[in-house]
């Protein structure tokens, strides 16, 4: 299983009226999981579109709200690949506050597109190459 870390600081701008981390917020702060993730094993999505010509758009985007997050706390934004891809993949996010306290969990469902004939395709063996190594039981 792959699991990375991010931490993500609450911005002003980011909190509603009663001083809450807005909840329109989170899939970004879980894409942010995501890229950096991708980034650490050294997968950049940049290169999978320039150089691969391989998108990945979002089939499906599930979220729980725990308790709320606030303006300047330093969130850890926790990214879990729990299965190797096939032709899907699924991040898995959880969101905590400095205490360890839970604020918020989700999963993010996204499939891999050939950018040249739109069509989908199979996890592309650049980015099953570094994930490998994480689920050794799988293979």
């Amino acid at each position: 299983m792959f699991i990375h870390e991010t931490k993500i600081r609450v911005r002003y701008a980011e909190t509603d009226k009663m001083g809450y981390l807005y909840y329109g917020h989170y899939p970004k702060y879980y894409e942010v999981g995501r890229v950096e993730a991708m980034r650490d094993l050294g997968v950049r999505y940049l290169d999978l579109e320039e150089k691969e010509k391989i998108m990945m758009p979002v089939m499906s985007l599930n979220m729980r709200y725990v308790r709320p997050a606030y303006y300047d706390e330093l969130l850890t934004v926790k990214t879990i690949i729990r299965r190797l891809p096939k032709d899907t993949i699924t991040y898995n996010h959880e969101v905590y506050k400095e205490n360890g306290d839970l604020v918020n969990g989700g999963s993010v469902k996204l499939c891999f597109v050939n950018m040249e004939t739109n069509e989908t395709i199979p996890a592309p063996n650049v980015l099953l190459d570094k994930l490998k190594p994480y689920y050794k039981e799988e293979r």
